[in-house]
């Protein structure tokens, strides 16, 4: 979509669609009275409480609060932005999306991500064929059959084969050297510039495993090597299509099995997923070498309510979750859950499942450490004797601040109750405690350090029944997760894959300066409540926030007081084509996971007052620090006296704001003097 789509054509577009059709061609609806009722699609239930109405063409969920037309319910159950579902149902309706003008920057970059997200495509395509047909075949498809996977998984998650060489991809991609191609391939990640200026593929003689985001595109790859080449693992680097940290592999794949997702299965490599799929556990899902991130927790509480974390059993597997469970605590919502389940020292999901099956392993699951266990007993392990009364002291100052931080408020009820019974102490005095005690993270982030040196492990010889579909991958019929018995998993013990690294070595990011979170909360309140941005004539305050949320605030309320809109949808088709777009509808869907999707105006009004008082008491503070070093107020430009009288002000109006409500709101029973500043403050009343 080449630019800004009219409001013309959005309200158009949504008279003339049916959100009943929109709906049930996705979920199948009953009819209700004058409405049609189903089990919410974004949240489990087994009683529905997700309505469509016809005659509002509104949807609502009573159960977790989504609401929305049918632009939103497209947006929200295809997992696609707001142009892309413009697109969709006007395809239904044959209407053509009209564009309006954007700058030419903004059309180049729309079409190099396009550009890449088609490379990688053939990309996947190109290592599928090889794997398949290549003379060389025999040496993936043999390493394959060892690990115990058939040949319909690895249909299933589109496994390939990169052949040994240094310009096959390149060859089949580039065609004749065509220079625009051969920059969409580096840029993609697939393809390696030396100091000489010569490239050459980055992935040669590996098992390649494309990486595909909700929509099923492939957006990178993992690779490991079939030969001694470092590192064993390899990841595609960072591109305009391919974050790290936002992504989870094989959380496609678990989209494309008929069930209801209840739950996810997070572990730590692309073999335990794809053997976890095998034995019929189709919610398991691998981060992509990074360590869990805030991110991939909100992507899947949206789609089921309990995520279990699979560690090894070993001291660094429990580091590991130690640093998730400082990640998890502060955005756990009520109705959510977190367990953490620890293997046997020397197993993993890969090999325990082949061992116990899927019913031993989801036994395992069930028996997992819930949050609460886990982080009481995590605590006591670092107090000598946390039955005595300096330990149970010690375990309160410890887990207090830690509590604290939970959303959920029936689930930090409960929490503050097992601490209690764990202290003997009342939950009223560890709330207070709390308060003075400063958080302590429970497990320190790890410094970078090197692979180790030698990554090697053995694989025993595959003793299970043959598979001849790898004869033939074209014949391989729909994947039903069938599986087969194997040898044990080749990954390494590191939690974080310490030794999963690129060709290139990223410089770590400079350090940010701390923002304030209203100013974060500010924008998701803005666009619940677009049309508050019109009762603040005079935004310019918020220029005193210079961080990277500071300036989303900035130019959103730009966008907004050049065009006001009334409603939420509105706000966001004015910042479809917004560079920024994607880092608003974030916000958003963060503030929704812990807020609800509720009218926000009053709410949105007192941030953004919130905020100008910050700004006042920071332009204030500056000034006076400003004319220390210039002999006096007097000698500071007029700017800045301006500036320094405006915040001024602006606390005086506030303080006989209190007076006055403290006298019913009558001017005249103000003091003389307050009733003369009030008059000054406000001449026109």
């Amino acid at each position: 979509m080449a630019g800004r789509i009219p409001q013309s054509f959005i309200e158009d577009l949504l008279s003339r669609v049916n959100i009943v059709d929109v709906v049930d061609s996705r979920i199948r609806l009953k009819k209700a009275g004058k409405n049609h009722s189903a089990c919410c699609p974004f949240h489990n239930e087994k009683t529905p409480s997700f309505t469509v109405a016809s005659d509002k063409q509104f949807y609502y969920c009573f159960g977790c609060g989504a609401k929305g037309n049918a632009i939103g319910f497209v947006m929200e159950f295809d997992n696609i932005d707001f142009p892309e579902a413009v697109e969709t149902l006007a395809g239904t309706v044959a209407m053509e999306v009209p564009k309006e003008d954007v700058t030419p920057q903004q059309q180049q970059k729309q079409k190099e991500r396009l550009s890449l997200y088609d490379l990688s495509g053939s990309a996947a395509e190109f290592y599928s064929q090889q794997l398949r047909f290549h003379g060389e075949r025999a040496a993936p498809v043999n390493y394959l059959k060892k690990r115990g996977l058939s040949g319909k998984a690895a249909k299933f998650f589109n496994i390939g084969f990169a052949p040994p060489g240094w310009d096959n991809l390149k060859k089949a991609l580039s065609g004749d050297g065509d220079d625009e191609k051969m920059q969409g391939l580096k840029d993609a990640g697939l393809m390696i510039e030396n100091d000489k200026g010569r490239t050459y593929d980055r992935f040669r003689n590996r098992v390649i495993y494309p990486i595909r985001d909700l929509r099923g595109r492939t957006i990178g790859f993992g690779a490991r090597t079939l030969g001694d080449d470092k590192p064993k693992y390899l990841n595609s680097p960072e591109t305009p299509i391919f974050n790290k940290g936002n992504e989870l592999y094989g959380l496609y794949e678990c989209r494309q099995i008929r069930q209801t997702l209840k739950r996810f299965l997070v572990v730590e490599g692309y073999m335990d997923v794809v053997a976890l799929h095998e034995f019929g556990i189709h919610y398991a899902v691998a981060t992509l070498g990074t360590a869990t991130s805030e991110t991939h927790l909100h992507k899947l509480f949206k789609i089921a309510p309990e995520i279990v974390f699979c560690f090894d059993g070993d001291e660094a597997g429990r580091r590991a979750a130690k640093r998730g469970l400082d990640l998890v605590l502060p955005i756990l919502e009520d109705g959510q859950q977190i367990r953490f389940l620890f293997l046997p020292e020397g197993e993993d999901p890969d090999s325990m499942v082949r061992k116990e099956g899927k019913d031993g392993f989801e036994q395992r699951m069930k028996n997992a450490m819930g949050i609460s266990e886990f982080l009481l007993n995590s605590l006591k392990q670092d107090i000598d004797d946390p039955t005595s009364l300096d330990g149970r002291a010690r375990l309160a100052k410890l887990a207090s601040p830690l509590l604290q931080q939970i959303p959920g408020k029936v689930l930090q009820t409960l929490f503050w109750q097992a601490l209690a019974e764990e202290t003997n102490i009342d939950t009223e005095q560890l709330k207070a405690i709390a308060i003075i005690e400063p958080k302590v993270a429970l497990e320190p982030k790890p410094k970078e350090i090197a692979p180790p040196a030698n990554n090697s492990q053995t694989l025993n010889t595959y003793s299970g029944p043959a598979h001849p579909q790898f004869d033939d991958y074209g014949d391989s019929q729909q994947y039903s997760g069938d599986h087969d018995q194997g040898d044990e998993h080749g990954y390494s013990d590191a939690p974080d894959y310490d030794d999963y690294q690129g060709d290139q070595q990223t410089a770590p990011a400079p350090v940010q300066a701390k923002e304030h979170p209203l100013i974060k909360q500010a924008i998701a309140l803005i666009l619940h409540a677009p049309q508050v941005v019109q009762a603040f004539p005079d935004l310019s305050f918020l220029q005193e926030f210079s961080g990277q949320y500071g300036q989303l605030l900035q130019r959103l309320t730009q966008i907004l007081s050049a065009t006001p809109a009334q409603q939420t949808l509105d706000a966001l088709s004015l910042l479809a084509i917004d560079p920024e777009y994607q880092s608003y509808k974030q916000i958003t869907e963060a503030y929704n996971q812990t807020q609800g999707h509720l009218s926000q105006e009053q709410v949105a009004t007192d941030c953004l007052n919130q905020l100008r008082f910050k700004a006042a008491k920071q332009i204030k503070s500056k000034v006076v620090k400003k004319s220390a070093t210039v002999g006096g107020f007097k000698n500071l430009p007029q700017e800045d006296q301006d500036r320094y009288k405006w915040a001024s002000e602006l606390f005086e109006a506030d303080i006989l704001n209190q007076k006055l409500q403290k006298v019913g709101g009558k001017v005249d029973l103000l003091s003389p003097q307050d009733q003369e500043k009030y008059k000054q403050l406000n001449p026109t009343s």
